[in-house]
């Protein structure tokens, strides 16, 4: 986000994600427009693995014993969660009612951590806590990716359309795709070839026949007898006798029913005359019932329902299965329901208010016009993606410099031949000394920049100058600023706290501006103009660096000038003084990588004095601009810029080896750094003029 503040429409910016191969893809499966609720066709995943896709968890378990509880942690006894992946989550007591335990941590034992100040186990105790159930929580609060579906813009009876947000903000919008692979709009080709697409990739589940039925719905069911104008009531389960050899034709009701309760296909087998296991396909073991009677699951999130005999009974070993599918209570506020989607395909009304089965519609609806009970409606409203994991609470220093900087295998290397020029790195937030050291021998490697973080708790100047020297390392392709955190306003924050953030994205992206501005490197990112407005305070404190000392030893200092922090100094860490200037190492290097990717077309061109020539003119095409622009310095174009390609650097033997030379020197563009004024006193016979 500073980078693109400071920026200002300048620059672009190429990350590499770094996991530690822990990270999970949030995602939704699509489910066909059936009334049975839960067919799956589909599935849409975000792109890449993370919470940024959609975090909400659920999961709900027993503790081996009430010692497992204590005030700060609760131990699952389950290695399945990977460190951190119920973080900013909460815990549910079954005796605890109505408190939730906000989470901190958890380890990948199942260890889970809660803050300092906790009580757990006291409130525990002081209710005679006696239930080992617990719930664990994990919500989106708006952080995710959605997606509404609605028909086909073009053929509305056969194909559908998909919207897809992040946050809210639309991204993509598919307007007609197809469930039939043979199609040219083959919803999973078009959304995975599609190039501009960096939020979702989609799976196919379907292997049956394609008809308009198989499209998906964000939501398709099924009226109750309960509809008014404005309310519309749904079937929100349905019950199917999957095995029975002996043709048992039991009858199904599901109990009272509320808010909490999770979407979720419940399977029955019976283990006896009138006995049965209920298993939840989200929660697991639900306990045992008999049939006949209310069955009541040992979880707030399963609903309770009987499972009535027919005349012919059920036998063990038979199969029963629940879909269970209710809304998520106001998630479908602002989106729209068609109470009638066969008959009235078109007419929609606005929701305003929805709970786990009803939909409320605004005042003034007339959807009895138009539906009925039994009637299939359909409702188009944002559906999250839930369950993504980060993947980077075990995040080790080769995680970075293998995934990011090994100069062989690294994704940065697509960066070739798209004419970038100069590329400037930096691992931002990451201080350990392998991962600088990888991110410098990589951008040495490729002839970019690679910008140093000095530690946060560095606070001095000898310190600093210390850190580089002695830890990370001096080098022509290194810069570092000096402090390099700082503190800006907590945006999640009401009380006007801060928060201290790394100072690199900021720096990097008023460079970048300024690139732009002077349309090139010749400039010195640095000075009154080189402004980092959102800093408001550094980790130095109020005392006056001296530049004197930092910047001679290749640190940007980082001050405040006229009520504004801003960079102060135009030096590399280097360790050859012809390249301490930071502005001229950045222009030799974007130049190095522009000619690089730009003199292709020589190659396999006639080696002789007539293609010299051709060089020669297209590489004074390229500089006589630099020179007007006076990033190139002399009086005329060949005192700033020298390029011999000729006999003498070009012979018989260079040619017979297939080379050609050009040798270019070039006066770059120089920095004041001091400006220096003499003041003297004009003698009796000088002339002050």
């Amino acid at each position: 986000v500073d980078y693109y503040d400071n920026a200002a429409g300048a620059g672009a910016v190429h990350l590499v994600r770094v996991t530690d191969g822990n990270e999970v893809q949030a995602e939704a499966t699509l489910y066909a427009r059936y009334e049975s609720l839960l067919t799956a066709m589909g599935t849409l995943k975000a792109k890449n693995g993370g919470r940024w896709g959609g975090k909400k968890s659920y999961h709900t378990g027993d503790v081996s014993s009430s010692s497992d509880i204590t005030d700060t942690t609760l131990d699952t006894g389950l290695s399945t969660f990977t460190t951190d992946q119920w973080k900013g989550g909460y815990i549910e007591l079954e005796d605890v009612p109505n408190v939730q335990f906000p989470i901190i941590g958890n380890d990948n034992t199942g260890v889970i951590s809660l803050a300092a100040d906790q009580t757990m186990k006291t409130q525990y105790d002081a209710l005679s806590g006696s239930s080992l159930r617990y719930y664990l929580v994990l919500e989106n609060e708006g952080k995710e990716v959605t997606f509404t579906i609605g028909d086909g813009e073009d053929s509305p009876t056969t194909e559908f359309s998909l919207e897809v947000f992040v946050d809210g903000e639309t991204v993509k919008k598919y307007g007609n795709l197809n469930t039939d692979p043979t199609s040219g709009k083959y919803w999973v080709d078009v959304i995975n070839e599609d190039t501009g697409n960096d939020e979702i990739e989609a799976v196919d589940l379907w292997t049956g026949a394609h008809t308009a039925a198989v499209r998906p719905a964000n939501h398709y069911g099924v009226i109750d007898a309960g509809l008014t104008d404005t309310v519309l009531t749904a079937i929100i389960h349905d019950f199917t006798i999957t095995l029975s050899p002996g043709g048992a034709d039991a009858t199904f009701a599901l109990g009272t029913t509320t808010d909490e309760m999770e979407p979720q296909k419940i399977t029955v087998t019976m283990t006896g005359v009138g006995a049965f296991d209920a298993v939840s396909d989200i929660f697991g073991d639900l306990g045992s019932g008999s049939t006949d009677a209310l069955f009541t699951p040992n979880n707030k999130w399963t609903p309770p329902f009987t499972i009535t005999e027919g005349g012919t009974a059920l036998a063990s070993g038979d199969v029963m299965s629940i879909n269970y599918k209710p809304f998520q209570p106001d998630a479908l506020i602002g989106g729209r329901v068609y109470p009638d989607k066969v008959n009235a395909k078109n007419v929609n009304y606005r929701i305003v208010d929805n709970d786990h089965k009803t939909i409320t519609a605004a005042d003034g609806s007339d959807m009895t016009t138009d539906g009925a009970a039994a009637d299939s409606f359909m409702v188009v409203a944002p559906t999250p993606l839930v369950g993504g994991v980060d993947g980077n609470a075990d995040l080790v220093d080769a995680d970075y410099t293998q995934q990011a900087y090994d100069v062989d295998a690294s994704p940065f290397n697509q960066l070739f031949g798209k004419n970038y020029g100069l590329v400037k790195m930096a691992t931002p937030g990451i201080t350990a000394t392998a991962v600088q050291k990888g991110g410098l021998a990589y951008a040495s490697a490729r002839n970019y920049e690679y910008r140093y973080e000095v530690l946060s708790n560095i606070t001095t100047e000898v310190a600093a100058i210390d850190y580089i020297n002695d830890t990370i390392g001096r080098s022509d392709y290194a810069v570092g600023a000096f402090p390099s955190y700082g503190y800006e306003s907590d945006p999640n924050s009401t009380e006007g706290k801060l928060m201290l953030v790394t100072l690199s994205g900021a720096i990097m992206g008023r460079e970048a501006r300024i690139a732009v501005d002077y349309n090139g490197y010749h400039k010195a990112a640095a000075g009154q103009d080189a402004v980092l407005p959102q800093v408001l305070k550094v980790t130095t404190g109020e005392k006056a660096l001296n530049e004197e000392i930092l910047n001679p030893a290749g640190l940007q200092v980082i001050k405040k000038v006229k009520g504004n922090f801003v960079i102060w100094g135009d030096r590399t860490l280097y360790l050859d003084p012809t390249w301490k200037w930071k502005h001229q190492r950045e222009q030799m290097s974007y130049y190095e990588n522009v000619l690089r990717e730009s003199f292709d077309w020589i190659i396999f061109a006639i080696n002789d004095p007539i293609t010299e020539n051709l060089a020669k003119v297209t590489l004074r095409s390229f500089f006589e601009p630099e020179w007007v622009k006076r990033a190139l310095r002399g009086a005329t174009f060949n005192d700033a810029c020298v390029i011999k390609i000729d006999g003498e650097n070009n012979t018989n033997a260079t040619r017979a080896a297939g080379d050609m030379y050009a040798d270019i020197t070039l006066r770059l563009a120089d920095t004041v750094e001091r400006f220096i004024m003499r003041l003297g006193k004009a003698g009796i016979f000088d002339d002050a003029a």
